[in-house]
């Protein structure tokens, strides 16, 4: 649970799995449905938690297929509704570990979706041109593994809270909760797997 200090600003980020430890591609099988349901209702819970020593939320998305996307478009949906939530103010970055990312991916639809969130964040991040996440062995905006690591580095030092839409297993995910518990960050887990 949120330790109830008294702070202004709450900021929060995301990691999940992919596709294909979700429910797939498509954002209407039921599976993904129970999941982002899920998802919004621990997001609620959490700014309902914190107040009222709490007025501004900060929301960091990495933007990557599965998670990242869906947990921009709650907040976004959040962001847009929260005079009707709450009296709080609602902020949603999208941290991109490069600008190349969508590069490799196969399906128009997740491009657009990706390209329709950067337009619609408030702010956009591209974390291989910020000092302390920069990867010198590829050019800045070109594709390396190691710059989803320090994109997650960078949402985790930047947040007080780590949501983790995460089954216990090893990869990315299991890294970035990991990396915050190193700090001390607080974790919020969802298993996809009981959903």
């Amino acid at each position: 649970m949120i330790r109830k200090e008294l702070i202004n600003i709450l900021t929060i980020c995301f990691t999940g799995h992919r596709p294909d430890k979700l429910g797939g591609y498509d954002w209407n099988t039921d599976k993904n449905q129970r999941i982002m349901k899920t998802l919004r209702t621990r997001i609620i819970e959490l700014i309902n938690s914190t107040e009222p020593q709490v007025n501004h939320f900060k929301f960091i998305c990495g933007g990557a297929l599965g998670i990242d996307q869906m947990a921009f478009e709650i907040c976004k949906e959040l962001r847009d509704s929260a005079l009707k939530l709450n009296p709080c103010r609602i902020e949603l970055e999208l941290a991109i570990p490069f600008y190349k990312q969508t590069s490799k991916w196969f399906n128009k639809k997740d491009v657009e979706r990706f390209n329709s969130q950067k337009l619609r964040a408030d702010i956009v991040t591209l974390v291989d041109t910020v000092e302390g996440y920069k990867f010198d062995k590829v050019p800045i905006g070109d594709y390396h593994p190691a710059k989803m690591q320090l994109r997650n580095q960078y949402m985790v030092n930047n947040s007080n809270v780590v949501i983790a839409v995460w089954n216990g297993s090893k990869g990315g995910t299991a890294n970035c909760v990991n990396y915050a518990k190193k700090l001390g960050k607080e974790i919020v887990v969802v298993n996809p797997d009981v959903l």
